[in-house]
């Protein structure tokens, strides 16, 4: 198991061999319960899942991306974020939950195009250091027995808010978000695919650690934060003429929803929002991905602008076209199962929510079927490259594979 590690790391620097090892660490990691001491340990499918779909956004960065500085900043986020999966105590959660803002802050300084991009850097780190330095506070007044992953003792529940802040920083959660778009606006694609797809489950994954200490009583507070989160974002998402900002607010509706879900403390509701984190990896990872490839070839990212694709490359319409289905959650793609499986379990809870998820879905469905009607017309001709667009497909069909509820039922 180790050995596997080991050699990986020895191709670190030879970003194809580096990728098939880690692959192969990871179909290992199935078999494997606990391994390496008390250091690692593989508690639920929930995070190998996590760490498949993070192979498969690496995979996808493979393939785009040109420059080996970045594909060397991303090996490194790859590792951070897999030893943060599979860390067995909340130290080491704590240090690798840090420890991958750095790569992505270099990919944005060092890579980005404008000069706003400081601004985006100081939003993100202030953001990471406001909502995360409480975390060892609470370690401290824990007496430093955050030993196991899903540790069951109560904690009073001001301790449990400042324990989630930490990571719904990373969710992110409607107003701790605004770090988001904008480290996606100034970040080169690949930063940005792996900020959608990864960094994202960071905090849910986090999240779903610690939910073992939140007690019924309190978690309506975030409830109310979720769904307004979800109308709200999903109502800026229409009045953005960025796409990639766009992009980015609609992960932050997705975000929101997954908090929904993850405070009913649910079995369903837990499985619901795993698949949801699952959708939301490959879908926004994609959107991110196909948005730069139009970005690298017409230079622009307005909503405006991005016309034309049926003339040009029906394939790359077709892709894109379900990448934003997906988006909006349209059977059969996994995010319209894990959606499905969300407003039931809110309708169980309370007739209420259903009205107020009927409005998000009514505008998410608006902007993301607005984009793909705006994206297919048009007369222009755009010099897009097919054999990359075509090595994504990979990602699109994980995107719509329900096959994945095997591993839950």
């Amino acid at each position: 198991m180790v050995e596997f590690l080991l050699l990986s790391f020895m191709f670190f620097f030879k970003p194809i061999l580096f990728f098939l090892f880690i692959v192969m660490f990871s179909f290992v990691l199935f078999k494997n319960i606990a391994w390496s001491g008390v250091f690692f340990v593989v508690d639920s499918n929930v995070f190998v899942l996590l760490i498949f779909m993070m192979i498969f956004i690496y995979g996808v960065v493979l393939i785009s991306e040109k420059n080996f500085n970045l594909l060397i900043l991303s090996a490194v986020l790859i590792m951070i974020c897999l030893f943060f999966f599979i860390s067995s105590n909340m130290l080491m959660l704590y240090m690798f939950f840090e420890l991958s803002m750095f790569p992505i802050l270099i990919m944005i300084l060092g890579f980005g195009s404008q000069i706003e991009k400081i601004n985006s850097g100081y939003y993100l780190l202030f953001y990471a250091a406001i909502c995360s330095f409480p975390f060892l506070f609470i370690y401290y007044k824990s007496m430093f027995m955050f030993t196991t992953c899903y540790f069951d003792f109560n904690i009073s529940w001001e301790l449990f808010f400042i324990l989630s802040l930490s990571f719904m920083m990373k969710f992110p959660v409607y107003f701790l978000q605004l770090w988001l778009p904008k480290a996606h606006v100034e970040a080169p694609t690949t930063a940005s695919m792996l900020l959608a797809g990864l960094l994202l489950k960071l905090g849910t994954a986090g999240y779903l650690r610690i939910l073992g200490s939140m007690n019924f009583v309190y978690n309506n507070f975030w409830v109310i934060i979720a769904l307004l989160g979800m109308i709200l974002a999903s109502f800026s998402c229409v009045f953005q003429s960025d796409a990639k900002s766009l992009a980015a607010y609609s992960s932050v509706t997705h975000m929101s929803f997954l908090l929904l879900t993850l405070v009913y403390i649910m079995m369903s509701s837990k499985i619901g929002g795993l698949m949801m984190m699952l959708a939301h990896g490959y879908t926004s990872t994609l959107m991110f991905y196909l948005i730069g490839e139009f970005y690298h070839t017409t230079s622009t990212r307005k909503v405006y602008f991005l016309n034309s694709f049926f003339t040009s490359s029906i394939f790359f319409g077709i892709v894109f076209s379900l990448v934003f289905l997906s988006n909006s959650g349209v059977p059969p793609s996994l995010s319209f199962l894990s959606e499905f499986m969300i407003i039931v379990n809110s309708m169980i809870v309370s007739k209420m929510f259903f009205f107020m998820i009927f409005i998000y879905f009514l505008i998410s469905f608006y902007y993301s079927l607005f984009l793909i009607v705006c994206s297919m017309m048009g007369k222009n001709f755009i010099n897009i490259n097919n054999f990359n667009i075509g090595v994504s497909l990979s990602t699109v069909i994980m995107m719509f594979n329900i096959f994945w509820l095997s591993l839950f039922f």
